[in-house]
């Protein structure tokens, strides 16, 4: 059994779409294998997994860690001048998406933190360009 000193911290489970495969269960049971004692979930917009992620987290003993890699609009420095279009590509389930995009990852801290988490995802959509 291989131990590591470090959480991992950008996990993303089947929830994720087309950037991840594994569910949370399967996720947090390959971590037990290998002696972690704090994992993160951290699914691409959006906490999906995030109540399978713990439930299973904490039964194996390890601490979850709540979070979200979220695609992030960039700012035009021009009021009032519309941001330059982009080549968009198709992807599952229809959506698109826009590759120029940054992303951030996100964590939660508490409860506090998770309600802020949540709230920020339903930001993120609400603005979106679907």
């Amino acid at each position: 059994m291989t131990s590591f000193s470090f959480p991992h911290l950008h996990v993303a489970s089947g929830w994720s779409l087309r950037h991840g495969a594994s569910s949370p269960e399967a996720l947090v049971s390959v971590a037990a294998d290998l002696g972690l004692t704090t994992l993160g979930l951290t699914d691409r917009d959006g906490v999906r997994g995030a109540v399978r992620f713990a439930r299973a987290a904490l039964a194996a003993g390890i601490a979850p860690v709540f979070g979200t890699n979220l695609a992030v609009a960039p700012v035009d420095a021009t009021p009032g001048r519309a941001p330059a279009q982009t080549r968009r590509t198709p992807a599952r389930g229809g959506r698109t998406h826009d590759p120029r995009l940054p992303r951030v990852t996100v964590l939660a801290r508490g409860q506090h933190g998770w309600a802020a988490l949540c709230r920020l995802v339903s930001a993120a959509h609400a603005r979106a360009d679907l």
